[in-house]
């Protein structure tokens, strides 16, 4: 596993504890919570585990879904 450490400005923190008040899962904590919706999102753009070539090339690209902006910076 890896772990990631990153900071959330105050306006994303708000949205992050709002989804997860509003999903009733007041169980998690924001950390666990972030994972999830990370995962989530994950999945939903490469809903495939990623095979690579000997070169670390792709192979199953096309299980990529862009999102309807296109890419992270258009989000």
């Amino acid at each position: 596993m890896t772990e990631f450490s990153f900071y959330l400005s105050e306006a994303d923190t708000e949205r992050l504890f709002a989804i997860k008040e509003l999903q009733g899962l007041d169980d998690l904590t924001g950390n666990e919570f972030a994972r999830r919706l990370l995962e989530g999102e994950l999945y939903r753009q490469f809903p495939a585990a990623v095979k690579r070539d000997e070169q670390g090339s792709i192979l199953n690209a096309d299980v990529y879904r862009r999102g309807k902006h296109g890419t992270m910076g258009d989000i």
